[in-house]
């Protein structure tokens, strides 16, 4: 083809025909930057496919990424509920006045009441590894870009939350561990699974201990502390499921 183009060139230079021979001259260079038009239009079709369907492929790993911390988030909702029910119980300020029964006054329940709390919070596995290797932009929906920018933000918030909680945790609420209650009591249980005796150990009589003011406020402190987690907790689940919703209404239109 090109050898054909080469012979029709000489001709006309050889007949001496210039005004032909620009026409031709000029028809190639357009014919040539068609050509070049139309592989470059190709290789653009091509790349947009290939982003179209890397886009695809990180939004149904961030979706089902967020499946899995709206089912986390859940139970860790549930956890802190359970908690702020038991400190309510036990301080007796349940707005129906309900006596908590005696077997809530247990060893095994008062140590996790005061000791234990959820310090989890979400992890998107999938979302940081987009974000660590800058593939953020292929995410061409701005609504969901701006979206996890403000997950990110209620996850950290909250990540924070947890950690002063612990801290006041250990500064203050693990007091009442050490000096109001029988704590050889717990060496026995389900949880330490050890082998000893503490049959002759005195029994925790937590009515009394309960009345006391410094339990009583130290309690307050860890109510109120589980109260701003919970509402944190809740607040990022429904961001979570938002996201989620945005998330398939957009894979929808692959």
């Amino acid at each position: 083809m090109i050898n054909f183009f080469r012979k029709i060139r000489k001709q006309l230079a050889d007949d001496n025909k210039p005004l032909k021979y620009m026409r031709y001259a000029f028809g190639e260079i357009l014919l040539v930057v068609v050509g070049i038009l139309i592989a470059l239009q190709i290789n653009n079709w091509n790349e947009g496919q290939r982003a179209k369907s890397e886009e695809k492929t990180l939004l149904e790993n961030l979706k089902d990424d967020l499946k899995l911390a709206s089912q986390q988030s859940e139970g860790f909702i549930a956890e802190e509920q359970q908690l702020i029910d038991n400190l309510i119980l036990a301080m007796g300020i349940q707005p129906d006045r309900q006596s908590p029964s005696s077997e809530f006054f247990s060893d095994s329940l008062f140590i996790d009441m005061i000791w234990d709390f959820e310090s989890n919070v979400p992890v998107i596995n999938s979302y940081a590894e987009i974000k660590n290797t800058g593939k953020t932009s292929l995410i061409r929906n701005r609504e969901i870009r701006q979206k996890f920018t403000n997950l990110e933000l209620k996850i950290n918030n909250l990540n924070n939350l947890v950690k002063d909680r612990l801290t006041v945790q250990q500064i203050r609420i693990d007091d009442i561990a050490q000096d109001d209650l029988n704590l050889v009591r717990f060496t026995k249980g389900s949880k330490t699974r050890l082998d000893v005796n503490i049959e002759r150990e005195p029994e925790n009589n937590y009515s009394e201990i309960l009345k006391r003011p410094k339990v009583r406020n130290l309690l307050a402190m860890k109510l109120l502390l589980t109260a701003d987690v919970l509402e944190f907790r809740t607040d990022l689940q429904k961001e979570i499921d938002l996201i989620i919703e945005l998330i398939e209404k957009e894979l929808g239109t692959f």
